[in-house]
């Protein structure tokens, strides 16, 4: 189980040094910022579950774009849970077959994903443990 983006385990060499990084909140350039902040989330994460929904390869292998039903339990004492579908983007160099951009999209609207850290859950994550 490699989701990096939960987790805070990425494989840092497959990003080019000056990769953009994109959500519908911010965006910014550079693979050791995206790292840095991925490792930070990591704490605020307590359980979390990720199935693949879509994973498409374009443009002769210079894009990938994908698509995972995310649900996070965040470290607040409500527990809430965020849940909806997450897109990814690569955007992949020909030349050095690095990440270039990683463009990130939701299936709800920013304002909803923050509706959902103020409420009760509404969804539940397996525990690990159960799998």
């Amino acid at each position: 189980d490699r989701s990096y983006f939960l987790s805070g385990e990425v494989d840092r060499y497959i990003y080019d040094e000056q990769c953009t990084f994109a959500d519908p909140f911010v965006s910014f350039d550079g693979r050791d910022r995206f790292i840095d902040n991925l490792a930070n989330l990591g704490s605020f994460i307590t359980n979390y579950d990720a199935k693949m929904i879509n994973y498409n390869v374009e443009k002769n292998g210079e894009e990938v774009v994908t698509k995972v039903m995310v649900k996070l339990e965040l470290n607040l004492p409500w527990k809430p849970v965020l849940a909806w579908p997450w897109g990814v983007t690569y955007s992949i160099s020909p030349d050095t077959y690095l990440v270039t951009d990683h463009i990130e999209s939701w299936d709800v609207s920013a304002s909803e994903g923050v509706k959902q850290i103020f409420r009760p859950p509404t969804v539940k994550i397996r525990s690990k443990s159960s799998e």
